[in-house]
């Protein structure tokens, strides 16, 4: 028999699929040939017209096995498996009217392998059980369609949706196939970034009574097509008919295609385009629904409305809207409403007019925009966008997960936030997010608070490769531990925090970005060839390039550099340990290298307190020659490891001399006051003792810290 014979050919070929997109391409061949082997032995007892369009398919895909495959590729059909056990493959185009959904590929005769599918293990009600149903009626009547209600089950955004799709004159029904008695149907639904397939049979839970836990139309009792999409539907949300919610945008989109928006209605006002909607509604080009917010028993008696509950708006005149109870109670079924102010949401799915540019891609949840998923887009018209996150979705995780979409008016990657005019922002915890671009040029930044995979789709206009403005990018990471965290320029530890030094060896335009946790800042000094590798001792405001105010999570800046030294401080507000990332996008090639954090190779420190005195002696020896020796001095008033600009700190200077001859080795006749601390270097070229002097200029308290880095060892006598 060649149908069953062409479903275990489509079964091998999407095997073929989703075993290229996990880069087993051995077994994807394999599949593949076993394909083409089915194909052929059809051909030779039934010469159906499709065997040479899908002959000439499956050669071209076997051809193609060994090419390389993209992420978005890939994930389109990693995305057909929501769990181990379930498979729900994207529907393939043989050629413009032949498709993966058609019939041919039904065996109408056997059964579903997995028959007791665990989603539809429990049900909601103890009494119900599951019964076969040979669906011999399959009436399209949209007299009957439109009295389809729900009962039992609380899944009343699906049956409104279902309700505006007939009003919108959808051939739903063509969804399933095949349209007759069968033992499996393939029912195609848009989720996960495509079209899909989802195989179910006609078991549906049969209650005893005159209740209903399926969708049921009340002027025609044996109208069963309806439940096989509900079931499908139920099947990729995971609960079975232990439905959990949805809303009516969503699963309209999920149903039809058409593209979802959300209207949050505020004040018991609509929107003000609403008559607009309503034309276009009438013109067959959208779908309405409302619904409503948290209502009390009481309050919903009186207005015959329902807590959290969905309707299809069935007319709008003159400011007053006509609903569709999705229930069947013939009472409350129509209601007019004239006051808003218990509705949260208006639904509205847009059919749309072309086909989709898309890009799946996985996501794994980061700290700054900079390492976000970013997408360029030039709109030539305006534009729709669709941001789609994939099922599954437990309950939980769809009241906690969001998602962001950041647009920029810019053609070239964002680094940080305030880098370009931001077009619009949409943080949301819906499922799908659908936004209008102008005509021009835009970034698209995407973010979430959790691991997931999204769908980002164009409904007219192609995404382009993402780019820098410049040729030229680095990425530094670094920390602000417990020993490099000196806080910003006010305290006296601010130099203690990481350098760099950078080299631009010509005229270079940089753009500089920062991320880190806290109040964070950088800062860019001229250098000179011979300090490379030393750190800056004081804020001098004279080499100081930028000066821009700290700020939360991020920094940027541009630069025009001329050629010549460079030095880079990072710092955050107020010593906060952490993490941080630099970017640099430059025109030309720069170098940039961290400065050692320390006086030295090896490093020492003797604290002492002054007890109203104003000179003291340390001895200390080198154990190499060519010691190179630098020297911190800072006074502190307490016990505080750092100093403020408006504290009081006395001046003091430091000399050293050769213990041995007591010959001076440098003198400093001046004091200094600075913040940061008083700095003495010099080379010291035998291995002998040593004596530092360090003076005030005034007898008084407080405690001094003398550091002594050097490149040999160092030891206090």
């Amino acid at each position: 028999m060649p149908t069953p014979c062409l479903e275990q050919f489509l079964h091998h070929l999407e095997k073929s699929y989703l075993y290229l997109s996990i880069d087993n391409t051995k077994q994807a061949k394999k599949e593949c040939l076993e394909s083409i082997k089915i194909l052929n032995s059809i051909a030779k007892t039934t010469p159906l017209p499709e065997i040479k369009v899908l002959s000439q398919y499956t050669l071209n895909h076997y051809e193609s096995l060994d090419k390389p495959r993209t992420i978005s590729d890939k994930l389109e059909w990693i995305s057909s498996k929501l769990t181990q056990e379930t498979f729900f493959p994207p529907v393939i185009q043989f050629n413009e009217n032949f498709t993966s959904h058609n019939e041919l590929f039904v065996d109408t005769t056997s059964p579903i392998q997995d028959n007791d599918n665990k989603i539809f293990e429990k049900l909601p009600n103890k009494l119900a059980k599951f019964e076969y149903i040979e669906i011999l009626n399959w009436n399209n009547d949209i007299t009957h369609l439109k009295n389809l209600y729900q009962d039992i089950l609380p899944n009343c955004s699906f049956v409104s949706s279902f309700l505006a799709i007939i009003d919108a004159n959808i051939p739903i029904i063509d969804t399933i196939t095949p349209q007759k008695s069968s033992q499996k149907y393939k029912v195609s639904l848009r989720f996960n970034g495509a079209l899909r397939n989802v195989i179910v049979d006609s078991k549906f839970p049969i209650m005893p009574n005159l209740r209903n836990l399926i969708i049921k139309s009340y002027s025609d009792t044996e109208l069963y097509w309806p439940a096989l999409i509900e079931k499908a539907y139920l099947t990729i949300m995971g609960n079975g008919y232990n439905f959990s919610g949805s809303n009516m945008a969503n699963d309209a989109y999920v149903l039809s295609g058409w593209l979802p928006q959300i209207i949050k209605l505020s004040n018991g006002q609509l929107p003000s385009n609403i008559d607009d909607l309503w034309r276009l509604r009438t013109q067959g080009k959208v779908t309405m629904g409302i619904g409503t917010g948290t209502l009390s028993k009481q309050l919903s008696s009186q207005l015959h409305l329902v807590s959290g509950h969905d309707y299809v708006i069935d007319n709008i005149k003159d400011g007053v809207i006509t609903v569709k109870n999705p229930w069947l109670d013939p009472k409350d079924r129509v209601v007019e409403i004239k006051n808003f102010n218990h509705f949260k949401y208006l639904y509205v799915n847009w059919k749309p007019d072309h086909k989709p540019y898309q890009h799946h891609f996985l996501y794994q949840a980061k700290p700054n925009t900079y390492n976000q998923p970013q997408f360029t887009i030039k709109c030539m018209e305006e534009t729709w966008i669709l941001l789609e996150r994939h099922l599954p979705e437990t309950l939980l995780l769809l009241l906690l997960h969001w998602m962001d979409m950041n647009v920029y008016e810019t053609e070239y990657k964002i680094i940080t936030p305030l880098q370009y005019k931001k077009y619009l922002s949409v943080e949301t915890n819906n499922r799908l997010q659908l936004i209008k671009l102008k005509p021009g040029v835009f970034t698209i930044v995407i973010s979430s608070n959790k691991p997931c995979r999204f769908t980002l789709s164009s409904f007219n206009a192609m995404f382009s490769k993402l780019k820098y403005k410049y040729d030229y990018t680095e990425t530094v990471n670094g920390e602000w531990n417990s020993d490099i965290n000196g806080g910003n320029w006010a305290m006296s530890t601010y130099i203690n925090n990481p350098q760099y030094d950078i080299i631009a060896k010509q005229t270079t335009e940089l753009i500089m970005g920062m991320h880190g946790q806290g109040q964070i800042n950088f800062h860019l000094f001229h250098s000179s060839s011979d300090s490379m590798g030393e750190r800056i001792q004081n804020f001098d405001k004279t080499k100081l390039i930028n000066y821009q105010n700290y700020n939360a999570s991020y920094q940027s800046l541009s630069y025009r550099l001329t050629p010549g030294h460079y030095k880079l401080v990072v710092s955050e507000y107020d010593r906060s340990i952490g993490t941080y990332q630099l970017v640099l996008n430059s025109s030309e090639p720069i170098t940039i290298t961290k400065i050692p954090p320390f006086l030295g190779l090896y490093n020492i420190s003797k604290s002492f307190n002054w007890d109203n005195t104003n000179r003291f002696k340390l001895k200390f020896e080198t154990t190499g020659y060519n010691s190179k020796v630098k020297i911190k001095i800072a006074y502190f008033n307490g016990e505080s490891d750092f100093e403020l600009q408006t504290s009081y700190r006395p001046a003091m200077r430091a000399s050293l001399f050769n213990f041995q001859t007591k010959q001076p080795i440098q003198i400093n006749e001046q004091f200094n006051d600075s913040l940061y601390g008083v700095f003495l270097h010099e080379i010291l070229p035998l291995s002998e003792e040593y004596i530092l002097l360090i003076e005030r200029f005034e007898i008084g308290y407080g405690r001094c810290v003398v550091e002594i880095g050097c490149n040999n060892k160092v030891i206090l006598k």
